[in-house]
C-alpha cells in the first residue's frame, strides 16, 4: 500500500513537474528515468515474489500487479519527460544554428551546414529512447549530453 500511495505521488510531481518547469536539465530527467527503472525491477521482483508465495490471496496478487504496473507508467512518464527536455534543447540549437547560418561568410555556412549535420546525428540518436534498456541508460544519456555539449560550445565559438 505504501508503494502505491508513493507511485501516485511520483506520478503526480513528475506531470505536475513538466508542466512548470523549464525543460532544460537534461541530466535530472536522465537521471529520474534511471532511478524509476530500479523501481520497475523492483516492483517486478515484489510481483513475482508474490504470484509464487502459496500464502498470497488473489488480493496480494491484484495489489502487486497494480503496483508493477503504477511503476511502468512512473518510468513511461519519465522518458517522456527526457525527451521532451532533449526536443526543448534541440530547438534551442536550432535557433542558434539558424543564427549561424544567416551570416554570409563562407566560414558561418560551413560550420552552420556541419552544426546541421551533427544535430541530426542527435536526433536520430534520441529517436531510440523508447528502446534503450536500463543497463545502458547511463552510456546512452552520456553520449547524447556529451554530443549536445560538444556542439552547443562549438556553435557558440563559431558565433563568436
Amino acid at each position: 500500500m505504501r508503494s502505491i500511495l508513493w507511485m501516485s505521488l511520483l506520478s503526480i510531481s513528475l506531470a505536475a513537474g513538466g508542466c512548470k518547469k523549464k525543460q532544460d536539465d537534461t541530466g535530472n530527467a536522465a537521471t529520474q528515468v534511471k532511478k524509476t527503472a530500479e523501481d520497475v525491477h523492483d516492483q517486478a521482483k515484489d510481483y513475482n515474489k508474490t504470484v509464487n508465495d502459496k500464502d498470497s490471496t488473489n488480493k496480494d496478487v491484484t495489489e502487486a500487479k497494480g503496483d508493477l504496473q503504477a511503476a511502468k507508467a512512473d518510468l513511461n512518464a519519465a522518458k517522456q519527460k527526457f525527451s521532451v527536455s532533449m526536443k526543448d534543447r534541440l530547438q534551442k540549437l536550432d535557433i542558434r544554428i539558424n543564427e549561424l547560418a544567416q551570416r554570409t561568410d563562407a566560414k558561418s555556412q560551413q560550420a552552420a551546414a556541419d552544426a546541421k549535420a551533427r544535430r541530426d546525428e542527435i536526433a536520430t540518436k534520441m529517436s531510440s529512447i523508447d528502446t534503450r534498456s536500463t543497463s545502458d541508460w547511463d552510456a546512452f544519456t552520456k553520449d547524447v549530453n556529451d554530443s549536445f555539449d560538444k556542439l552547443e560550445s562549438d556553435v557558440h565559438d563559431a558565433l563568436k
